[in-house]
């Protein structure tokens, strides 16, 4: 039985992991003024986490997946409360512009904190996941 199509899987595996990675960025940062966010973006990073992990018997992410969760929860919840410490409802989004050297005007939202508990947790969820199934058909295989 020949190995080419793995030469081929593990040789294209790299560039298309970064184009993901950089995809998946994409998504994150446009997320609070467009279609997107931490949700979408957090699936195709654990995609790109898996398709590095079949490509090159390594983890892309140095942390257990499990991890992430309660993080990315931490995150979320924190941002969503604060707003009701300042007498505000619970998510209550703050935004505005600053000017940053190099970059310019630069729009920020506090919703960009809790899409990034949102991906946290998705990565960390879909990643956990993955292992269960793959731990349970080596399991199986045995």
């Amino acid at each position: 039985m020949t190995r080419y199509p793995e030469i081929v899987f593990k040789t294209l595996a790299m560039p298309i992991v970064f184009v993901l990675l950089a995809i998946g960025f994409h998504f994150f940062l446009r997320g609070h003024n467009a279609p997107g966010g931490g949700f979408i973006a957090g699936l195709i990073v654990a995609v790109t986490a898996l398709l590095a992990r079949m490509s090159l018997d390594r983890r892309l992410l140095r942390l257990e997946p499990k991890t992430l969760v309660p993080i990315g929860l931490l995150i979320a919840m924190t941002t969503g409360a604060f707003p009701m410490l300042l007498g505000d409802a619970f998510l209550k989004s703050a935004h505005g512009h600053t000017r940053w050297p190099f970059v310019g005007d630069f729009e920020w939202a506090s919703a960009a904190l809790f899409d990034l508990g949102v991906f946290l947790v998705v990565i960390g969820t879909t990643l956990t996941i993955i292992d269960l199934l793959a731990e349970d058909n080596l399991e199986e295989a045995q």
